[in-house]
C-alpha cells in the first residue's frame, strides 16, 4: 500500500499540493527535475490523476535548494508532466511557510528564495499573506498566425515568463471577452496547439506549455480580463488564477509593444475573478535578447490554507496510480 501526506492551499481559486522530498538528489533543479520524471512521477499521477486528483489538480515538490542563494528546492507538476516554473504554485509555498512558522519575519516582511528549474526566483511575505513574486527574466521570442476553421487567422505572440506561452490579444482575434467565451477559446487553444508548439520550436528550446487569451478593459489603470489554458493539447487545463508565469510572460509582451513602462502596474483578473497585480522592476539581456524582471503580486491575503490530506493507493485497485482528468 503507497500512502502520500501532503498539504492544500489555494492562491486566487487555484490549488497547490504541496509535498516536501528534501532528499531529492541532483547537482541542479534540472537534474533534480529529471530524477522525479524517472523516479517520482507515481506522486505526481496521485496527486493529479483521477480519482484522487481532478482537472485542477497542480503541486509542488519542494526540495534542498541547489544553490547558496535559496532556502529551498521547488519542483512543479501537472496532469501532463513536471514543469519548470510555477507562480501561482511558489506563492503559495510561500504563504504556507509563513503560516506554519517555518520563516521568520525580522522587518515585518520575510524574503524567500527558491531554486526552480527556470532559474531563482524571490518572494516576499507579511504577516498577513500578501506574497511578491519576482520571476526569472521573461521576454518575448517573436509573432507567428495561425488559421483557426472557427476563428480565422489568429496572431499569437510567443512569449517566456518562466514557461512558454502563446499571447493571444483578443482584441486582434475579434472576440470580446466573456465569460461563455471560456469553452469556445478551450476549443482554438486544441486546435492550434500543435501547430504554434512546432513554430515555437524553432525559437526556444522550451516547449509551449499554454496559451494566455486575454483583453484589455481599462487603459488607467491597465487592467486585462481573460484566461490561461496549459498542460497539453490533448488535456487542456484551465488556470483558476490569473496565472504567475503566464502574467510574467504577458507583461514582457505588453513591455514589447510598449503598452506597459518599467514600474508601472497592471492587474491581471482570472475566469474567476480572482486578481494580481503585475509590474516591471528593471530590464535585463537575455541571449541577445531585450527581458523584463517581472513582480508579480497576490492581491492582499491571496493564498489560503485548504487542508491536511492523505491518499491512499491500495496494492489491488484496478485503476493504480489513476488515469488522466476526462477533458469534462
Amino acid at each position: 500500500m503507497r500512502v502520500l501526506s501532503f498539504i492544500e492551499v489555494h492562491n486566487a481559486g487555484m490549488p497547490v499540493r504541496i509535498v516536501f522530498a528534501p532528499s531529492v538528489p541532483g547537482s541542479g533543479m534540472v537534474d533534480k527535475k529529471k530524477f522525479c520524471e524517472r523516479n517520482l512521477d507515481w506522486i505526481r499521477k496521485l496527486l493529479t490523476y483521477e480519482p484522487r486528483g481532478s482537472g485542477s489538480s497542480y503541486g509542488v515538490l519542494v526540495t534542498s535548494p541547489a544553490s547558496g542563494e535559496a532556502q529551498y528546492g521547488a519542483l512543479f507538476f501537472d496532469s501532463s508532466g513536471w514543469h519548470d516554473m510555477c507562480g501561482h504554485a511558489s506563492m503559495g509555498l510561500v504563504c504556507y511557510l509563513a503560516r506554519s512558522g517555518a520563516i521568520d519575519f525580522p522587518d515585518g516582511v520575510a524574503e524567500v528564495s527558491l531554486d526552480t528549474a527556470a532559474g531563482l526566483v524571490r518572494l516576499f511575505v507579511d504577516r498577513g499573506g500578501s506574497v511578491r513574486l519576482v520571476n526569472v527574466p521573461s521576454y518575448v521570442l517573436g509573432s507567428t498566425e495561425v488559421s483557426s476553421p472557427r476563428f480565422g487567422r489568429v496572431p499569437v505572440h510567443l512569449a517566456y515568463g518562466g514557461n512558454l506561452y502563446g499571447v493571444v490579444d483578443l482584441d486582434e482575434l475579434g472576440v470580446d471577452w466573456n465569460p461563455s467565451s471560456l469553452l469556445d477559446l478551450v476549443e482554438l487553444s486544441k486546435e492550434i496547439w500543435r501547430e504554434v508548439g512546432e513554430k515555437a520550436r524553432s525559437a526556444s528550446p522550451h516547449e509551449l506549455y499554454g496559451f494566455r487569451f486575454s483583453k484589455v478593459v481599462t487603459r488607467r489603470p491597465p487592467k486585462y480580463y481573460g484566461i490561461l489554458i496549459f498542460g497539453s493539447p490533448e488535456r487542456p487545463l484551465l488556470d483558476r488564477s490569473p496565472s504567475g508565469t503566464g502574467s510574467s510572460a504577458h507583461l514582457a509582451y505588453l513591455h514589447h509593444i510598449n503598452a506597459v513602462k518599467v514600474r508601472e502596474s497592471v492587474e491581471f483578473v482570472s475566469a474567476v475573478n480572482t486578481v494580481f497585480t503585475g509590474r516591471i522592476v528593471g530590464t535585463v539581456t537575455v541571449g541577445g535578447r531585450d527581458a523584463v524582471i517581472p513582480e508579480i503580486s497576490t492581491a492582499a491575503r491571496g493564498c489560503y490554507l485548504t487542508s491536511y490530506s492523505t491518499v491512499v493507493l491500495e496494492p489491488d485497485d484496478p485503476l493504480g496510480e489513476g488515469f488522466p482528468p476526462l477533458p469534462i
